[in-house]
């Protein structure tokens, strides 16, 4: 019978103390990115489960962002590259389209209420209003500019 895979194991495979393990699993900011996807990467090779984990968890939850754009078809190329910038990372992301409708937009902003951080391209037109509305959530946010999405995925989670 295979024993189950502890954060020890993770650890000295990933040649880290079972600490620093930990802090990947617990959401600690204080794991250097390239340190933090070698824990994970090493943690999903090795199939391993938290102790409470439910049986169908493969590997510990990324932490949320939440991205909030006008159109997805227009902002398709943008999002892939941002959602595979935040994985790298250790970040999940969870998309929404505000349609460029103003009251569409703050709703999307509610239902990012448990995202650690969020990340909003703003239509030109609406970029105040909107800017103003983002600054309401109280979580730290990136208004996306002419930066790649790894620059702003990774100006975001300084912020964090």
């Amino acid at each position: 019978m295979r024993r189950n895979v502890t954060i020890k194991d993770v650890a000295v495979a990933a040649g880290v103390s079972p600490s620093l393990v930990s802090f990947v699993f617990n959401g600690k900011n204080r794991v250097g990115a390239q340190t933090r996807e070698r824990v994970l990467e090493v943690a999903r090779e090795l199939g391993y489960q938290p102790a409470d984990a439910p049986v169908r968890t493969q590997w510990p939850a990324a932490r949320l962002i939440g991205v909030v754009v006008p159109e997805l078809q227009t902002s398709a190329l943008w999002l892939e590259q941002l959602t595979h910038s935040a994985y790298r990372r250790g970040y999940t992301v969870q998309v929404g389209s505000a349609q460029n409708d103003p009251v569409h937009f703050c709703h999307l902003l509610r239902s990012f209420s448990g995202a650690m951080g969020l990340v909003a391209l703003l239509p030109q037109e609406e970029k105040k209003e909107l800017t103003d509305a983002v600054k309401l959530c109280g979580i730290p946010y990136i208004i996306a500019g002419d930066e790649k999405p790894d620059q702003t995925i990774q100006n975001l989670i300084n912020k964090l």
